[in-house]
């Protein structure tokens, strides 16, 4: 339990969590803006203790702490460690869960390309487009101690986090002033009480637990995609369609047009055949980003009445995302807020949208100047208003619309109903491919999120990298057992193979995405208790298990909802699997066969993920009844 004392001071238990330690301090910021990717270097200066006068009671429950110090630019907080505590949180995290023994930034970015040590992660640092291991659109200033404690920075500001220390831990805020919330109960607890306080209920319809399948081309190309499904009795509800707007064809591959009214020629009619679609049960979904392409008639009208982000010469900032310059719409800026809602609710809700992807949010650049603020301080916060954005255009229109970000921080959650994974290579690296979306789903559960999805089959492929048939398949598989169920046709469509591209791969894909359908029910009654209870569709196995240690070291298995365990095959040319399951009553999917936990070699070939349902479980008879005729 965490009591607050005057001093002021916080204990965990009997032994102190704060003492009261806060320093101000001079700091020095470099920044390094490469396509979204931002070098971080810092150097501190003139440390000295703040007084306690600083530091002042704000809540109780939970304990919150203002600390303010007009005098520096840096303020520095000092938390105790402990001895084998494993920290989560983060935000959204691709490549590992427990952040003991590191310091990195927490700063708004693209999660870079390659992100590991191989070749492809070589040749993108000589682009500067290489990620670490910690960069991501959505990182966020929330941890989660195994000992019992969470701790949130409240502030838009750059935050490092240093967990090098085994007996300390140390926050660099470069704030003048923030919130110290500080969260205690074991890991469920810990993530209930900062979904309270960050999060939202989500409700959404029962097409958003069918399938979503990307098409580009236009109105035939869609056309052939729902006589392909329903060919193969594929549960099509969603339609994807990003170059709704125009296609854009650059050196990075097909790219939308971003200008966001229809292309009267590759989708012409598209009002008319939205409704159409819809009478089928097929819902039409769009692509959006805070961007303008240069020369477009939106940005002309933006330029026009000057609604964009501006340079140091007070000039609209070219911005080069991949190869071309867009004008990034300045959301300080009333004006330009009102002007891009009002182009979703007329050009996007207007003709029949039942959504869209919300895109990027990272690229404003530290140096950018804006109508009310400037780049550096405002740069994480333009993400949160990207999404209130997005969320004010449906809420006005009143209409049942969803959208799906991958960009965020602290508060975005109170207004994106779903988030995906972003932009992972199409291969199976465990930094940035196939398995890497799996602590991404588990990381942002804990941070906010409670509907989360991925590009099934990836999206960045370069070079030699394209998708074979058997990373898609197993792609699928996580697709299949997760809430939402998307495809993306990769930035090179028709160099990488799609869901029909091979007769074996479409009856795959078929056979998976019956399967997710039938789990709809399922999901359904799960994300009603996600919201009862305030937790995450996906879950994290310690957050059920928090006394079994085992629970807390996995990364590549999840629980979805409480009662389905998946531990996806995330190796080529694999047959069989090595799975945990904790103490408790498993039911293997397909065999039927009964484990009581502990570690198991279970038969995993293409078409049969290593799945296992909680015996307790009130649906289990339900869903194996549901699953008969797939499995």
């Amino acid at each position: 339990m965490l009591r607050f004392e005057k001093g002021p001071k916080v204990y965990l238990s009997n032994e102190t969590l704060f003492d009261g330690t806060v320093l101000k301090a001079d700091a020095t910021l470099s920044l390094k803006d490469v396509h979204g990717h931002f070098k971080i270097k810092t150097k501190l200066s003139n440390s000295t203790k703040i007084d306690s006068d600083s530091i002042k009671l704000v809540s109780e429950s939970p304990i919150t702490l203002k600390i303010s110090s007009k005098a520096s630019n840096c303020l520095i907080v000092k938390l105790r460690g402990f001895k084998n505590e494993i920290i989560y949180g983060g935000g959204e995290q691709f490549c590992r869960l427990n952040l003991k023994g590191k310091r990195f930034p927490i700063f708004v970015q693209e999660q870079g390309i390659g992100r590991g040590w191989n070749l492809v992660s070589l040749l993108a640092s000589l682009k500067g487009v290489r990620g670490d291991w910690y960069t991501c659109y959505f990182p966020q200033p929330v941890f989660f101690s195994s000992v019992g404690y969470g701790v949130v920075i409240n502030t838009n500001k750059l935050v490092v986090a240093d967990f090098r220390s085994k007996d300390e831990t140390i926050f660099e805020v470069y704030d003048e002033e923030f919130e110290l919330i500080f969260l205690d109960g074991q890991l469920k607890d810990l993530v209930r009480k900062f979904h309270m306080l960050f999060g939202r209920s989500i409700e959404v319809s029962d097409w958003v637990f069918g399938v979503w399948i990307a098409s580009q081309g236009g109105i035939e190309a869609a056309q052939k995609v729902i006589e392909t499904c329903e060919s193969w009795d594929i549960p099509l509800t969603a339609l994807w369609c990003q170059d709704w707007s125009g296609k854009n064809i650059t050196k990075f591959g097909r790219q939308v047009y971003w200008n966001w009214s229809y292309d009267r020629k590759d989708y012409h009619d598209l009002p008319e055949h939205i409704s159409r679609w819809k009478e089928k049960g097929v819902h039409f979904l769009g692509y959006i980003n805070p961007f303008l392409i240069k020369g477009g008639s939106l940005y002309q009208e933006a330029l026009k009445n000057d609604l964009l982000v501006k340079n140091e010469k007070n000039e609209p900032y070219d911005i080069v995302v991949t190869t071309f310059p867009a004008g990034l719409i300045d959301l300080t800026n009333k004006d330009a807020f009102e002007w891009y809602k009002k182009i979703i609710k007329e050009n996007m809700i207007g003709i029949g949208m039942s959504g869209w992807m919300a895109d990027y949010g990272e690229y404003l650049p530290s140096d950018a100047r804006l109508k009310s603020a400037d780049g550096l301080s405002y740069h994480s916060a333009y993400t949160v208003d990207w999404a209130r954005l997005n969320y004010e255009a449906v809420e006005e229109a009143n209409k049942e619309v969803v959208f799906f970000m991958r960009a965020g921080y602290l508060a975005s959650t109170r207004y994106s109903p779903i988030y995906w994974a972003g932009d992972q290579n199409v291969d199976w690296s465990k930094s940035d491919g196939l398995a890497s979306v799996i602590p991404a789903m588990l990381s942002m559960g804990m941070c906010g999120v409670k509907l989360v999805h991925f590009d099934t089959g990836g999206f960045t492929s370069l070079l030699w990298l394209k998708r074979t048939p058997e990373l898609f398949m197993r792609w699928a598989e996580i697709g299949a057992f997760s809430p939402i169920m998307r495809t993306h046709q990769t930035n090179r469509p028709s160099k990488n193979l799609q869901f029909d591209s091979h007769p074996d791969v479409l009856k795959h894909f078929a056979r998976m995405s019956k399967i997710h359908w039938l789990l709809k029910d399922y999901l359904k009654q799960e994300l009603k208790k996600a919201n009862e209870e305030n937790l995450p569709l996906v879950k994290h196995l310690a957050m059920n298990y928090p006394n079994d240690p085992n629970c807390h070291r996995l990364i590549y298995q999840y629980l979805l909802g409480d009662d389905v365990l998946v531990a996806p095959v995330i190796k080529p040319h694999t047959k069989n699997w090595r799975v945990y399951l904790p103490k408790d009553g498993w039911i293997h999917l397909w065999t039927k066969k009964r484990f009581k936990g502990g570690w198991i070699e279970i038969d995993a070939p293409i078409g049969f993920p290593p799945v296992f349902l909680r015996e307790d479980s009130s649906l289990i008879q339900d869903l194996l009844i549901k699953l008969r005729d797939v499995l």
